[in-house]
């Protein structure tokens, strides 16, 4: 008689998302300005929001947040890789649009799994429909990820998911095809699993009626406190903290007398200044505060002033902010809004 080789039976790492992604995930040159092993040390506000959806009783976690703050790639991404490698299971993230959908898949999703091997070894990037993968929709062992548009009541209406995500909801469909609100159909498909994961993120939109300023006001409601290098008191980032000169030489056409190159941040407390530099500095010694009752809801607020970007200096977000006020002067009400506050950082 032949004995059979018996495969053992290998357990699940025990790791948290944040310790998987700074352990296992690589950035793509496709798709970052720094290639190479991922770090969260460069985006200090992600871990928090990371492993909240490790904890058992947390449901949901609610992000209202602003552009650059690494959201899709830091909290969207490594949670999606993790679930693959670590605890695999059907998963769904829902788009406004399909086109946005695919626009994830190439241009986020594919140049994860590409450059990093406990992924590229078990999903499929191609978008051949081999192994029934298609750009949309990838198998791997243990599960699947699909990615959906709002406004398809085929998507939304089908098959239960134990994880699902929505981007921007402020942009999603409210009624599909007379079916019902888009989000509320996805939150019906997590029902029948006990241990349910909802990541919903996005930037608000109109005060009062965003969906995403709602799901936070629910929540427990976090903010991220960062030290002043000077008096050492914590606070959270607002931009009617940021000054900058009105007393330039030459007029500018969009600026006027005003000189962005000169912007720097006051700590409210002390009255210190600081420049970007020391602003991400002090920013890496920030932390998590919960403003409400930690209940099943993990909401997180976060804008730009924290990002460490080249485009998110101090100086650029005064630019932005001037640009939108001269359109509005003039007449041109789409940046309204963002002459009021500088882009997304409103509070």
């Amino acid at each position: 008689m032949v004995a059979r080789a018996v495969k053992k039976f290998k357990p699940p790492e025990k790791i948290t998302p944040s310790a998987w992604a700074n352990k296992y995930r690589f950035l793509s040159a496709k798709a970052s300005a720094k290639p190479g092993k991922y770090s969260t040390t460069l985006t200090p506000w992600i871990p928090g929001m990371l492993d909240a959806l490790h904890e058992p009783h947390i449901r949901e976690v609610v992000c209202m947040k602003s552009a650059q703050v690494a959201w899709t790639d830091g909290v969207l991404n490594n949670y999606i890789g993790y679930r693959i490698h670590i605890d695999p299971c059907p998963m769904v993230i829902m788009f406004a649009k399909e086109m946005d959908a695919k626009g994830y898949s190439k241009k986020k999703l594919a140049p994860m799994v590409e450059v990093t091997p406990v992924l590229s070894e078990r999903v499929d990037i191609s978008s051949a429909k081999k192994s029934d993968n298609t750009a949309l929709f990838k198998n791997f062992e243990g599960g699947f990820l699909e990615l959906v548009g709002s406004g398809s009541p085929g998507s939304v209406k089908s098959t239960p998911f134990p994880v699902a995500a929505v981007e921007e909801p402020d942009d999603c469909s409210g009624n599909v095809k007379d079916q019902g609100d888009s989000i509320t159909l996805l939150r019906e498909r997590l029902k029948t699993f006990q241990n349910s994961k909802f990541l919903f993120g996005g930037t608000p939109s109109v005060k009062g009626v965003s969906r995403v300023e709602e799901a936070y006001g629910l929540s427990d409601r976090r903010k991220f406190y960062v030290p002043c290098h000077h008096c050492g008191e914590r606070h959270v980032l607002h931009w009617d903290n940021v000054i900058y000169d009105n007393n330039a030489t030459v007029e500018h056409p969009f600026y006027g007398r005003a000189e962005p190159r000169s912007a720097r941040y006051v700590c409210p407390e002390c009255g210190g200044l600081w420049n970007d530099v020391e602003k991400n500095r002090n920013v890496r010694q920030g932390h998590w505060v919960a403003e409400g009752t930690t209940g099943k809801i993990a909401g997180f607020y976060i804008n730009e002033l924290y990002s460490p970007f080249e485009a998110s200096k101090f100086a650029r977000l005064v630019e932005r902010y001037l640009e939108a006020a001269y359109m509005q002067a003039q007449g041109d009400d789409r940046d309204l809004v963002l002459a009021r506050q500088p882009p997304d950082v409103r509070a």
